[in-house]
């Protein structure tokens, strides 16, 4: 039973991430082509990036406290991935730190706020693709030569998540921007959008095509294909919600990236290293998940919860060009 608790709280710190970093970290993307509007998108994402990363470590956590044989299979086969992950993650947070101090040099920390993000962006993409792909594990311990991600698939689904987190930015852009920022926002979502589209039916088709017990799954239960379906509509139909003034459409991106989420999930669980390892072979002995339970299930995770939206409550309405970093 905590297994499969402990993977619903897994499930949520990663759809928590993906909703929070993935539009902040698309936010820092799309700076590249802000113009003037620089310095107001990254006002809309100041009050909250930082604290958004925190959802990462959660899944890294429950991953090392819950499932440890997953944790010593990913971190060798990802080694170079979520370590260049990671150095993104710092080179973009210092450039928003740093950018907002700089007059001659602040050209440079743009340069890097957009590079630290699509950094993060892609390499996390990659290390979901060749997760999903998936890695020689021989006896729970790893047995590969830690490059399984230079293929094509992880490198695909790299540019799609980079395409997501941008689209989920652009959403964040009509949600809390004015005037040109706004703008910005409805016009990388009408044009990344269809190719979003385009490279989630890909990634679905390629899994479906190549990996025989993911299409045998997906067959034997047609109602799965209600998920790609619901993701699609909901891609295509973001950049109408946004040109008709709605605010909704950070929404309708983000009902699609969570249907992603999902759609990986019904292709491998119980499998939690895919069609390897399966969720009773990887899980922490009993004794330790109950102690992780009464601590960071029950008081921890929650705490965070709480304050992630008293942060977004205190910091809400829309950004101003007056409004500065700090």
């Amino acid at each position: 039973m905590l297994n499969w608790f402990w993977v619903a709280e897994l499930a949520f710190a990663l759809i928590a991430y993906l909703m929070l970093d993935g539009f902040d970290l698309g936010v820092g993307m799309l700076t590249a082509f802000a113009g003037g509007a620089r310095d107001e998108m990254v006002a809309s994402i100041s009050p909250v990036w930082d604290g958004n990363g925190t959802w990462l470590v959660i899944a890294g956590t429950i991953l090392f406290g819950a499932f440890p044989a997953v944790y010593s299979i990913l971190l060798p086969a990802l080694y170079v991935p979520l370590s260049v992950m990671l150095a993104g993650l710092i080179v973009r947070g210092v450039a928003i730190e740093f950018r907002h101090k700089a007059v001659r040099s602040q050209w440079v920390w743009n340069v890097l706020l957009f590079v630290g993000s699509l950094l993060a962006a892609f390499m996390q993409g990659v290390s979901i693709g060749a997760y999903a792909q998936g890695l020689p594990v021989d006896n729970l311990r790893y047995t590969g030569n830690g490059f399984e991600w230079c293929s094509a698939f992880p490198l695909w689904c790299g540019l799609g998540l980079v395409l997501g987190y941008t689209l989920l930015g652009a959403g964040w852009l009509v949600l809390k921007g004015q005037g040109a920022v706004q703008r910005i926002g409805r016009l990388a979502m009408s044009r990344l959008a269809p190719l979003t589209a385009l490279f989630v039916a890909s990634i679905l088709a390629t899994t479906l095509l190549t990996e025989h017990t993911v299409e045998t799954r997906w067959f034997a239960h047609p109602a799965l294909f209600v998920l790609p379906i619901a993701c699609l509509l909901a891609l295509l139909y973001a950049p109408v919600a946004a040109r008709r003034g709605g605010q909704s459409s950070y929404v309708f991106v983000g009902v699609g990236c969570v249907s992603m989420l999902l759609m990986l999930a019904a292709s491998y669980l119980p499998y939690i290293v895919p069609f390897e390892v399966t969720l009773g072979a990887a899980a922490a002995p009993p004794a330790s998940q109950t102690f992780m339970f009464w601590g960071a299930g029950l008081f921890v995770l929650p705490l965070i919860v709480l304050y992630t939206c008293v942060a977004y409550s205190v910091f809400r309405g829309k950004v101003s060009k007056n409004q500065a970093y700090h």
